[in-house]
């Protein structure tokens, strides 16, 4: 283990009361080590022989736990594990990407949880934190501008929100009771980071509505598209379409992506013949299927 050079403090080490607290799950080979490196000096600044060494919990030797100093927001960090002989082998992440320390979450005393080659994070914010919390958004002053507020000044006694118009604040002296289930006030706090999310692009969005005519040799679908969808130049370029012998399947690729499937086609087709035409000026695309058997199609697809 070479290459690991420093160790994150061990949990409630002195000294960590300006720390976060960095909590992996690794179930991989025994005999590797669990480490971070990131951009953030602290962490090595990528120099993956001054990787941060995490320690293997006590009482789950699959979770490993390290005391860090609160890095800088925003700042890029990846996981990596150490052989005996000292190679460093990085976390595998989607498209290669790196992990971010969330900025608003990120705070002295917080637990940062994820497991190795997972991008998902769970936050779980420190007692202080949502106990700050829980007392600041109490104040009168803390609310000016915010919807709740204006409402209260506008109508005052018969606002919607009167309740809230109370000068309240928490003593000094009172113990705010915080835990699961509990709700203490204050600003949202993030539970979850990194987690690979849809996008609109990923979306598809499947076409049912067309209509289709029969002739000598050949059937043609005509597929409508919303208005807007095709540009008016490259249209040709967005679209594409596969042809089987008994099946066509239809993409548009915009955002959200747009998808038709026909499967079971009433006859056979001679796929080098069918031809897709874009008529973005009519907003619609037309398939025409050219039969394989010179018969007549009385229905589009077979029941």
């Amino acid at each position: 283990q070479e290459a690991v050079q420093r160790e994150g403090r061990g949990p409630g080490a002195p000294g960590s009361a300006m720390a976060l607290r960095l909590e992996v799950t690794y179930c991989g080979a025994p005999g590797c080590c669990v480490g971070v490196v990131g951009s953030d000096p602290a962490l090595g600044a990528w120099d993956t022989s001054k990787v941060v060494r995490l320690s293997p919990d006590q009482d789950d030797p699959s979770k490993w736990l390290a005391d860090l100093p609160l890095p800088s927001p925003e700042s890029e960090f990846k996981l990596v594990t150490a052989q005996a002989d000292g190679q460093v082998q990085w976390e595998e992440l989607p498209e290669n990407s790196n992990r971010r320390f969330p900025a608003r979450c990120v705070s002295a005393g917080c637990t940062l949880r994820m497991q190795f080659g997972e991008p998902r994070m769970a936050i779980e914010a420190s007692a202080e934190e949502i106990e700050a919390n829980a007392r600041a958004t109490r104040r009168m002053e803390d609310r000016q501008g915010s919807a709740l507020q204006a409402n209260v000044d506008r109508k005052g006694d018969n606002a919607y929100y009167f309740a809230h118009n109370r000068h309240f604040e928490v003593p000094a002296d009172a113990k705010v009771i915080s835990g699961p289930g509990l709700i203490t006030g204050g600003a949202p706090v993030l539970i979850e980071a990194g987690a690979v999310m849809g996008s609109e692009q990923d979306r598809t969005v499947w076409l049912k509505d067309y209509s289709w005519s029969d002739s000598s040799g050949k059937v043609k679908v005509y597929v409508p598209v919303p208005e807007g969808l095709l540009p008016a130049d490259g249209a040709q370029d967005v679209v594409q379409c596969e042809y089987t012998s008994t099946q066509v399947e239809l993409t548009i690729n915009c955002k959200p992506r747009q998808r038709l499937k026909i499967e079971k086609l009433n006859g056979e087709l001679v796929v080098d013949k069918c031809t897709t035409r874009v008529e973005a000026h009519k907003n619609r695309i037309v398939l025409q299927l050219a039969k394989k058997r010179e018969t007549t199609w009385y229905n589009l697809t077979k029941k």
